[in-house]
C-alpha cells in the first residue's frame, strides 16, 4: 500500500514537471541565439544573416522563433527581401499638332460627340443653337514618345491675350489616330487675363496609367480656334526605378564525381535560399549546357523518425495479417527519384580578339537545399579540371515581428523539433513603411556586449534541469513498479 502510494506521487510530479517544462524545453533545443538591437516601435524587422542559415535543421525556415526576455515566443512572419521604389519627376515639351478640320465638322458630329460627353448639351442641337452659344470644337494631338516614364499632367501654355478663356477638355488615347478611347473625365481650363495678374488654371491631371502613342485633347471652348492659340505644352513625368537588397555571393567547393553519366554533385553547408549561379569557365573550355538539379532538403533526424514509424506501422500489419499471400504479378514500390529539375544552363565566355561575351548569370527561384546535381550534356565532362568554378548568390530573408512583452528580444535558430509559432495578424501586413528597421547582433559582436556589462536574460544553459529531473523521477517510478510486480509475483507463488 505504501509503495502505491509512492507511485501516485511520483506520477504527479512527473506531470506537474512535464507541463511546466514544455514551453522551456521548446526554446532550450534551438542550438543558436542571436540578440535583436533594440527597437522602440511595436512592429519591427530585420533581415538574416549567414550566420542563421548556417543553424538551420529544416527548409522553409521552420525551426526558427522570436522571443521575448520571459522567453516566450512573439508572433512573426517571413518575406522576400523587399523591393524599396525610387521616384523622381521631371518635365518636358510634348510635341503637338493641330487637328485639321473643316468648318462643318468643327459644328457638326464632333461637337455634339464633346457635348454628349461633357454634358454641356443633349447632343441634339443644331449647328446654329450652337453658334448662338459661341460653343467652338478645336482639337490638339499630342505624340508620346516611347519611354518607361509615366505621364501625370500635363500644363497648356496659351499665348498672351486680353481675352478671357474657358474651355472643356476631353482627353483621348490612340495608337493609329484611327480608334480613339476616352481616359478621363471632363476637365476645364480657365484663362484670365487683367491688368494686375492672370489668373489661370491650366494643368490636367492625368490619373490613369495606360500609355499610348497619341493622345487627343478634345476642347469645347467659348472663342474659335482655341487650340491655335496654344503656345506650347509641358508634360511632367514620373520615373520609377525598384531597388533590391544586394545579392550576397559564396564560392563553393570542389564538385564530386557520381555515378550517373555526366552528372556532378554540389554539396553546401547551410541552407541558405539560392537565387543566382554563376559559372566561371576552365581554362579552354569556353561553352558549358546542361540541366541543374536539387535535391528537397529533409531533416534527417525527423526522416529517420518517420522511417521508424512507417515500420512499426508495417510490424502490426504483419502480425494482424499473418495469411497473406504476395502475387508476384504485383510491382513492388521502389523509391522515387529524390533529384527534381530546376532549370537548364547555356554558359559561355566566347573571346573575340580585342573584347569577350558573356552570358548571363542563371536566375531561378529562390531554393534551400544542401545538395545540387550539375548534368554537363556539352562538353561531357571526363575530368575535374574541365570543371567551372561555381559561386552562388542569395537574398537573405526578412524577419517582420510583433514586440509583444518586455524585451531585449532574440532569434533563435536550429531546432530538431519544429516549435509552435503564432500566427502574424494579417492586418498589420499592409504597414509597410510604418514598420522600424532594427538588426540581429553577430554571436562574437554578442559575446563582445555580455562580457562588458552583465546581462539581466536567462540564456539557455547546455543542460536542462527539469528535463534531467523529469527523467530521474521517470526511472524511479519504473524501478518502484519492477519492484512491486517482483514482490506480488513472490506472494503469488506463497499463496499457491
Amino acid at each position: 500500500m505504501r509503495n502505491i502510494q509512492l507511485f501516485r506521487v511520483l506520477v504527479l510530479s512527473a506531470g506537474i514537471i512535464y507541463t511546466s517544462s514544455n514551453q522551456a524545453d521548446d526554446l532550450v533545443d534551438f542550438e543558436c541565439s542571436f540578440a535583436i538591437t533594440e527597437g522602440r516601435q511595436s512592429v519591427q524587422t530585420f533581415n538574416l544573416t549567414e550566420d542563421v542559415y548556417k543553424c538551420l535543421k529544416y527548409s522553409g525556415y521552420k525551426d526558427l522563433a522570436v522571443v521575448n526576455s520571459e522567453q516566450q515566443i512573439v508572433p512573426f512572419r517571413l518575406t522576400a527581401p523587399t523591393q524599396k521604389r525610387d521616384i523622381k519627376t521631371h518635365t518636358k515639351d510634348i510635341t503637338f499638332y493641330q487637328e485639321p478640320a473643316a468648318t462643318s465638322y468643327k459644328t457638326g458630329d464632333q461637337i455634339r460627340r464633346i457635348a454628349g460627353l461633357t454634358g454641356v448639351g443633349s447632343g441634339n442641337e443644331t449647328d446654329s443653337q450652337w453658334l448662338d452659344k459661341n460653343t467652338f470644337y478645336s482639337s490638339l494631338i499630342l505624340e508620346q514618345k516611347k519611354s518607361d516614364d509615366v505621364l501625370k499632367s500635363i500644363t497648356i501654355n496659351r499665348t498672351i491675350s486680353d481675352v478671357p478663356v474657358s474651355s472643356t477638355v476631353i482627353i483621348e488615347s490612340s495608337n493609329d489616330l484611327q480608334h480613339w478611347t476616352t481616359l478621363l473625365s471632363p476637365l476645364n481650363i480657365l484663362y484670365l487675363p487683367g491688368t494686375k495678374n492672370n489668373l489661370q488654371s491650366n494643368v490636367l491631371k492625368i490619373t490613369t496609367s495606360k500609355a499610348a502613342k497619341y493622345l487627343r485633347l478634345a476642347t469645347l471652348s467659348n472663342i474659335e480656334n482655341f487650340t491655335a492659340e496654344i503656345a506650347s505644352i509641358t508634360g511632367e513625368y514620373e520615373t520609377s526605378t525598384f531597388r533590391t537588397a544586394p545579392l550576397q555571393w559564396s564560392s563553393v567547393g570542389a564538385l564530386q564525381r557520381i555515378e550517373e553519366k555526366g552528372a556532378w554533385l554540389m554539396s553546401l553547408n547551410d541552407l541558405r535560399p539560392v537565387s543566382h549561379i554563376r559559372f566561371t569557365p576552365a581554362e579552354y573550355i569556353v561553352f558549358y549546357q546542361g540541366a541543374i538539379y536539387s535535391k528537397p532538403h529533409i531533416n534527417p533526424v525527423s526522416q529517420e523518425n518517420q522511417k521508424q514509424a512507417r515500420r512499426d506501422a508495417k510490424r502490426k500489419i504483419k502480425t494482424l495479417i499473418k495469411n497473406t499471400v504476395h502475387d508476384p504479378h504485383v510491382p513492388q514500390s521502389t523509391p522515387a527519384n529524390p533529384w527534381r529539375y530546376t532549370t537548364s544552363f547555356t554558359q559561355y565566355k566566347i573571346n573575340t580578339g580585342t573584347d569577350s561575351l558573356t552570358s548571363s548569370d542563371i536566375h531561378i527561384s529562390p531554393i534551400q537545399s544542401k545538395n545540387w546535381k550539375f548534368v554537363f550534356q556539352q562538353p561531357r565532362i571526363t575530368d575535374s579540371s574541365q570543371l567551372p568554378e561555381i559561386e552562388i548568390g542569395w537574398r537573405p530573408s526578412q524577419v517582420t515581428f510583433i514586440a509583444q512583452g518586455a524585451g531585449p528580444f532574440r532569434l533563435l535558430a536550429g531546432n530538431l523539433e519544429v516549435p509552435m509559432k503564432q500566427n502574424f495578424p494579417g492586418q498589420l501586413v499592409s504597414l509597410n513603411e510604418d514598420i522600424e528597421v532594427v538588426e540581429l547582433i553577430t554571436p562574437a559582436l554578442l559575446d563582445t556586449i555580455e562580457s562588458q556589462a552583465t546581462s539581466k536574460q536567462d540564456t539557455p544553459g547546455l543542460f536542462n534541469l527539469k528535463k534531467i529531473l523529469l527523467w530521474i523521477t521517470l526511472i524511479i517510478g519504473v524501478v518502484l513498479m519492477a519492484a512491486m510486480a517482483y514482490q506480488l509475483s513472490i506472494k503469488m507463488k506463497i499463496e499457491n
